[in-house]
C-alpha cells in the first residue's frame, strides 16, 4: 500500500511540473476582413519588465507578422530570446514597421516580422505555417501596470497566402481565455495525507497484534 501510494505521489508531482511549464493563456485573433483568418496569441507570462508569448497560426494561410500598439508610451524594447524558429521561420524584430493595413491609426511599439520595417508587406517564404506554433518570443521592455488583457487589445497579426478572399488581412485584438491553474497541488496534499494516514493505520495494526 505504502509502495502504491509513493507511486501516486510521484506521479503528482510529475502532474504539477508539466502543467505549470505548459501553461498560458489564449487569445483568438480574427481577420479583419477574412473570418478564416485565425490565429492565437499565446500569452506564456506578462510582468513589468517582460513580456514572453508564442503565436499558433489556425488559418489556411501564412503569419507573416505579429505587432503590439500598447496603450501609453511605453519601450524601448528588445528582443531578449527566442527559442529555436522550426523551418523556414525567420521572424526579427522591428522597432519601425511602418503602416498597418486596414488600421491606419495603429502605431506599433514593436513587431516580430519576416520582411524588415514592412508589416504590410511580409515573406510567406520565412512566416509561420498552417496549424505552426511559433518560437517562443521573451520580449524585455517597460510593461509596467498592463494586463494581459491590455497586451490582447494591442496585438496585431498579418495573414498572407490564405485560401479564400481576401487572400491577405490583418486580425486585430481578442479576448483573453485565462487557463485555469493546476489543481495538482490539491492532489499532492490529498496524497501525502493519504500516505501519512496510510503509515498511522499499519502502525496501529502492528501494536494490536503485538
Amino acid at each position: 500500500m505504502i509502495r502504491q501510494l509513493s507511486l501516486t505521489l510521484i506521479a503528482t508531482l510529475t502532474i504539477v511540473v508539466f502543467s505549470t511549464a505548459a501553461h498560458a493563456n489564449p487569445v483568438l485573433v480574427v481577420g479583419n476582413s477574412n473570418q478564416n483568418a485565425t490565429a492565437t496569441l499565446n500569452i506564456i507570462s506578462l510582468s513589468n519588465n517582460q513580456l514572453v508569448f508564442s503565436v499558433t497560426n489556425t488559418s489556411a494561410g501564412i503569419v507573416t507578422g505579429i505587432g503590439f500598439d500598447l496603450p501609453g508610451s511605453l519601450g524601448p524594447f528588445s528582443l531578449a530570446s527566442s527559442t529555436a524558429q522550426s523551418g523556414n521561420q525567420n521572424f526579427t524584430l522591428d522597432l519601425s514597421s511602418g503602416n498597418v493595413p486596414q488600421f491606419s491609426n495603429a502605431t506599433l511599439d514593436f513587431a516580430l516580422l519576416t520582411h524588415d520595417g514592412n508589416f504590410a508587406g511580409g515573406d510567406p517564404q520565412s512566416g509561420l505555417a498552417s496549424g505552426a506554433t511559433s518560437a517562443i518570443f521573451t520580449v524585455s521592455g517597460d510593461f509596467s501596470g498592463l494586463t494581459e488583457q491590455q497586451i490582447a487589445n494591442a496585438v496585431f497579426i498579418r495573414f498572407q497566402a490564405l485560401t479564400t478572399n481576401p487572400d491577405s488581412d490583418v486580425g486585430h485584438g481578442g479576448t483573453v481565455n485565462p487557463v485555469p491553474e493546476p489543481t495538482a497541488m490539491i492532489l499532492l496534499g490529498t496524497g501525502l495525507a493519504g500516505m501519512v494516514g496510510a503509515i498511522r493505520k499499519r502502525r496501529k495494526q502492528a501494536q494490536i497484534k503485538q
